[in-house]
């Protein structure tokens, strides 16, 4: 009876993973082969962020060619992998992930672009900030463990083998993002925003009792 709980619970967790692929695909299908729509006036950009708020869920759909979309199904292949191994107990933990580092990744660049660097022309677009903030929880989560993901109950245990890999992933990740034409700042603020949220989510749940 357990075994067949559990199985019900992991094929759960299922849709989540599928969704956010799915969502890329379509978003790839309209922009890019379709032509609907310039990716410039999706992407993330401090100039217009204010007037326009949809680019702040937008533009981490949009992908400027068939490799930037793979690479980015490739890394939420690897965090399914990872709750799988991990055997979370949530069905929707990858989508509060997701929504979460969108709203704080947003935010940490429109703070830098406009009072730190004064950077107005800059444009982002994928979902590899997301990616980088996803790894970065699951790489604390899986090597303090922890019962609470906020107020929901995800049972995510010690596992240093899911903790190894996720460390290997953000460090290879950061070497890549020095390569020409890759955004750094968007990867730092994707992991800086993953960080925040799993110190948060432990904190906030453990000054309620």
């Amino acid at each position: 009876m357990k075994y067949i709980v559990s199985k019900i619970l992991l094929n759960n967790t299922e849709y989540q993973f599928f969704l956010l692929i799915i969502l890329c695909c379509i978003s790839f299908f309209f922009i890019n082969i379709l032509g609907i729509k310039e990716i410039s006036h999706l992407a993330y950009s401090s100039a217009y962020l204010i007037k326009e708020p949809y680019r702040i869920f937008l533009y981490n759909f949009i992908h400027k060619d068939l490799n930037h979309l793979f690479s980015n199904i490739f890394g939420i292949i690897i965090i399914r992998y990872c709750f799988k191994k991990l055997k979370i107990k949530s069905i929707n933990l990858f989508c509060y992930l997701t929504t979460l580092i969108m709203i704080l990744q947003t935010c940490m660049l429109f703070l830098i672009d406009n009072f730190l660097l004064n950077k107005y022309d800059h444009l982002l677009i994928g979902f590899s900030g997301i990616v980088f903030g996803v790894n970065a929880y699951l790489m604390m989560a899986s090597y303090f463990g922890t019962n609470q993901f906020f107020m929901k109950f995800i049972s995510l245990k010690r596992n240093l083998y899911i903790f190894r890999l996720n460390l290997f992933i953000l460090s290879f990740g950061f070497i890549y993002s020095l390569l020409p034409g890759i955004s750094l700042q968007g990867h730092f603020c994707g992991a800086l925003s993953g960080l925040i949220i799993f110190y948060l989510s432990k904190t906030l749940v453990r000054n309620d009792y």
